[in-house]
């Protein structure tokens, strides 16, 4: 209520609207007046600003209400219903239009469909008769879960409280084959382990969740034990992401370092456990982590690199493109995991023989450059994380079905022999050994697609070569 501007220069009182009308109209005056003068014409101003603000708020409330607001009941809109109809107020009296069923969602999230996985269910058998006179039973809660029978896995994810890590951590909690998930990060992360672990162990999943942390000079192989023994799948979301002025060289440097540290404790406590990483640059880290299995005695076709975001992304591209849904599509994603090592191969999709084909190189620029635009949205403030989680829980649950009996087929970075080169990112099949069968690339290539095949490899073999020379110069304890 004490408007002024300044120690000792105030305008006429607030209830003096004469006297304030009479300042705010010399205000818009081009007679010259005194510094004082003009700061007392400013407080009157401001007086009136600030009351047609208030008055203008006031009215839009009055002529149209929000419909959750008890200022319903007095718009001009609902007089006659309320004034002489008697009803009262219209809050809370439907259900709200925007309203999420969350268990149906967490439902769909978990589905097998996530992993490609058509299940087909068995025709429902044709309803008895309901006895007369008795009422119909109440339906079952939307939260019922149906337990599964099937084999129930141990699965860590390593990293699990980063921000790939925690997305992935919760969808793997989602997938009834999952009994137990361990939640590994270093105790630096900006969210400790042990709240993921809490937060996700409050769902309506039998999934049971543990937390596990390290201090940043703690080994895994001395302190993960108990994290990892038992485990049938270990999901790596791990390592720094590359910085301004890092080379490739720097950043494998790094990251294989870390990814090693890991794989070394999996060698020891969970030898037989199918390992996905998540670390870049993959196209190297996963060779230096296969052989340096393979120099342990251990066997390579356990280390399996996470390409699933490739194929992820170009089904949603080609599905928005042609117009066609999006689970009818399934482009297969070949060649490596960075840049033009990537190739999305189109001739073998339906829905794009009739794309035009001046587009085809475009698509396929973008699918190689997908990551980038991801990282120029978020402003450089981060990276793919939630698809990059949804790509890798799917690797993850086509990895558990075939360690449950099923075959699937997806497509990872593994061990190869369908190219000169001895890694390769293809269709693979799942079993209940892991990677049982590395399938062929299609013989019926397109022209330009045959052009980039022999292109991509040569830039592919140079990173591969660099991941062979880490496993040289390394070994696991």
């Amino acid at each position: 209520a004490k408007r002024h501007l300044g120690e000792t220069v105030a305008g006429p009182p607030i209830t003096d609207v004469k006297g304030n009308l009479k300042q705010a109209i010399n205000f818009f005056t081009k007679s010259p007046v005194s510094y004082t003068e003009f700061k007392v014409q400013c407080c009157a101003v401001r007086l009136f600003a600030f009351g047609g603000v208030t008055a203008g708020c006031a009215l839009a409330l009055f002529l149209d209400p929000p419909k959750s607001s008890y200022w319903r009941r007095w718009s001009p809109l609902y007089w006659w219903s309320n004034l002489w109809g008697g009803k009262g107020p219209l809050f809370l009296k439907s259900k709200v239009e925007h309203e999420v069923d969350v268990p149906e969602l967490m439902k769909q999230l978990s589905s097998p469909s996530l992993a490609g996985l058509k299940a087909s269910a068995p025709p429902p058998e044709p309803a008895a008769p309901a006895p007369a006179k008795e009422p119909t039973p109440a339906p079952a809660p939307a939260a019922a879960k149906k337990p599964s029978t099937g084999k129930k896995f141990k699965v860590c994810v390593c990293g699990g409280a980063g921000g790939i890590g925690q997305p992935l951590s919760m969808l793997m909690a989602l997938d009834e084959r999952v009994g137990e998930l361990s939640v590994f990060d270093l105790n630096i992360s900006m969210v400790p382990a042990a709240g993921v672990a809490a937060d996700l162990s409050h769902l309506e999943y039998p999934s049971k969740v543990k937390a596990y942390s390290l201090d940043k000079d703690d080994k895994p192989i001395e302190k993960l034990e108990e994290c990892l023994s038992g485990c049938d799948l270990v999901l790596v979301p791990a390592g720094m992401p590359r910085k301004p002025g890092m080379t490739r060289a720097d950043l494998l440097g790094v990251n294989a370092g870390i990814a090693k540290n890991i794989v070394e404790a999996c060698a020891k406590f969970c030898p037989d456990a199918v390992v996905g990483l998540i670390v870049n640059p993959v196209n190297s880290v996963v060779p230096a982590m296969g052989e340096l299995y393979k120099k342990k005695g251990l066997d390579p076709t356990k280390i399996v690199g996470v390409t699933t975001l490739d194929v992820v992304r170009a089904n949603k591209f080609v599905s928005e493109a042609t117009n066609t849904p999006v689970e009818a599509v399934a482009v297969p994603v070949v060649g490596g995991h960075a840049g033009e090592t990537i190739l999305p191969l189109f001739s073998q999709v339906e829905a794009m023989k009739s794309y035009p084909a001046d587009k085809l190189e475009q698509m396929d620029k973008r699918v190689q450059d997908a990551g980038t635009e991801v990282v120029n949205a978020k402003n450089g403030k981060g990276s793919a994380t939630l698809s990059m989680a949804y790509a890798g829980a799917r690797l993850g649950k086509a990895v558990l079905a075939g360690l449950s009996g099923e075959k699937v087929e997806e497509y990872a970075y593994v061990g190869s022999s369908i190219t000169e080169l001895p890694y390769f990112a293809s269709k693979v099949v799942f079993g209940k050994k892991g990677v049982e069968k590395v399938l062929p690339l299609p013989d019926n290539l397109s022209d330009y697609e045959k052009t980039r095949l022999e292109a991509l490899k040569l830039q592919l073999k140079g990173e591969i070569e660099a991941g062979l020379k880490y496993a040289e110069e390394n070994s696991l304890a």
